[in-house]
């Protein structure tokens, strides 16, 4: 008989890394980039996906539009655009990947509706939610709540290999450094765990930089206790560039 643990790993621990945040390798005099407003990171930031001995490199942009915030996130062959509020909520999300899916997300209310092509294939779909935030891209929509005076929030999320919104819950759990480039970098360290009953089942950790909420590193376990951990790292940052370049 199966345990109810190995049933919820089964169903719900591939979680949507590629929407979070990645690490470039950069030289030691290079200054972090200037921020738009809300402080957020400008350039293409790099990232690097370990899972095992497998490795995943990918590019997270923000900038704004005349809609909001702009979150882009690249690895080869996917594309995942965000439109996001400057305080994180999610307006729309559009899934590109190469041969299998392009699917756009929008929310309506308290539904997202979701329209497009999945394996190949007309795809329809309509979910309702409550009045919580829908915080698609961990990597910039956990901003306001890193600089609020509150310890937990609850939002909703799209895990994009099922098409399913599930509920998760995000908890402060104080200050630790994380190193890039040699240096320690004070950061704020997160634990996102699923709503309710599955909450002791998973959980995976962020840290992001204290002066902007830049993400800076994720860790969890992505299969049944004693698989190997998932890590997420930024490796390089944009080059700042001074007038005269």
């Amino acid at each position: 008989m199966i345990s109810v643990e190995k049933k919820f790993y089964r169903k719900y621990v591939t979680l949507f890394v590629v929407l979070f945040v990645c690490s470039h390798h950069a030289t030691a005099n290079y200054a972090f980039a200037e921020t738009l407003s809300q402080q957020i990171p400008q350039g293409v930031y790099h990232y690097l996906e370990k899972d095992g001995e497998k490795e995943i490199p990918f590019n997270w942009k923000a900038e704004e539009t005349g809609d909001g915030i702009a979150i882009t996130v690249k690895e080869h062959g996917k594309t995942f655009y965000n439109l996001c509020t400057a305080d994180g909520s999610t307006l729309e999300w559009h899934m590109q990947i190469e041969g299998k899916h392009d699917i756009i997300a929008a929310r309506k209310g308290d539904s997202i509706h979701i329209e497009g092509m999945r394996f190949g294939k007309e795809y329809s779909k309509t979910i309702n939610i409550d009045e919580r935030p829908w915080y698609q891209p961990l990597s910039f929509s956990l901003g306001d709540f890193l600089d609020s005076g509150a310890t937990k929030t609850s939002f909703w999320i799209i895990r994009a290999d099922e098409i399913k919104v599930i509920a998760l819950t995000a908890e402060k759990m104080g200050a630790e450094d994380v190193f890039f480039n040699g240096s320690g970098i004070p950061a704020q360290k997160i634990e996102v765990r699923a709503d309710g009953f599955y909450s002791s089942f998973w959980h995976a950790t962020y840290w992001y930089r204290k002066s902007d909420n830049l993400f800076l590193r994720y860790q969890s376990t992505h299969g049944l206790p004693g698989s190997a951990e998932t890590i997420v790292e930024l490796v390089q940052i944009p080059v700042q560039r001074t007038a005269d370049s």
